[in-house]
């Protein structure tokens, strides 16, 4: 695709140069203090705000739009797809709210080699963190029932770590102050702050203690 093409071709210049070749020929709206790595953005809009970064070798597939607040980190080697409207896709016209998002909010983090599918909406609330590696998050699914795609956002809220090795379910809303364990199967979440999340279906395990330093972190890089 020719919008794939210009990017690779705009790998081998400066970033400065590249970061406003990227806004001026594509519409982006990248801040002067972003930064992103040797990716491809295919989404029809795209927003970094100061301190936002996306690293080396991600897809971002055609989604209506990815959103970067400040300080928000995408690592390497992650994986996602998505649907724009413009596409006038067969495809889950039963959604006609159905935004094909991802957004992530303020020092929030995907680290590496994940897959998240933006058939709607995926949205990381302020300091939370998708860790590890090889987790994924599936916003669509067929509906037996009437034989059709369908599609609900995944909202992971403030201050929640899902761990490697997780698989989250359209319609999932996982409560801001929770970790997820690793390799756990969320399906649906309570909505009860101060959790550990775990298992296959992942269920409240323990409360977790409001004073964890985790809750209360400045960084979205954990040293």
């Amino acid at each position: 695709m020719l919008k794939a093409g210009i990017q690779i071709l705009l790998f081998f210049v400066p970033w400065p140069l590249r970061r406003w070749a990227l806004n001026i020929l594509f519409g982006f709206s990248l801040d002067a203090n972003s930064r992103i790595g040797f990716s491809i953005l295919l989404a029809d809009e795209v927003i970094l705000a100061k301190g936002a970064s996306l690293g080396h070798f991600n897809y971002i597939g055609r989604l209506d739009k990815l959103e970067m607040h400040e300080e928000a980190i995408i690592g390497n080697f992650n994986w996602i797809t998505g649907l724009s409207r413009k596409l006038n896709s067969l495809f889950f016209r039963k959604n006609p709210g159905r935004r094909s998002e991802l957004l992530m909010k303020r020092a929030s983090m995907v680290a590496h080699q994940h897959y998240i599918d933006c058939s709607d909406r995926v949205e990381f609330g302020m300091y939370s963190g998708l860790a590890g590696v090889r987790s994924q998050l599936i916003t669509h699914g067929i509906e037996p029932l009437s034989c059709r795609q369908t599609c609900t956002p995944i909202i992971v809220g403030d201050y929640t770590m899902v761990g490697t090795g997780s698989l989250i379910t359209k319609g999932v809303k996982i409560p801001s102050y929770c970790l997820v364990s690793a390799g756990s199967v969320v399906g649906h979440a309570k909505p009860e702050s101060y959790s550990l999340i775990a298992g296959n279906p992942a269920v409240h395990i323990r409360n977790v203690p409001e004073t964890a330093k985790f809750f209360s972190r400045t960084n979205a890089v954990i040293h």
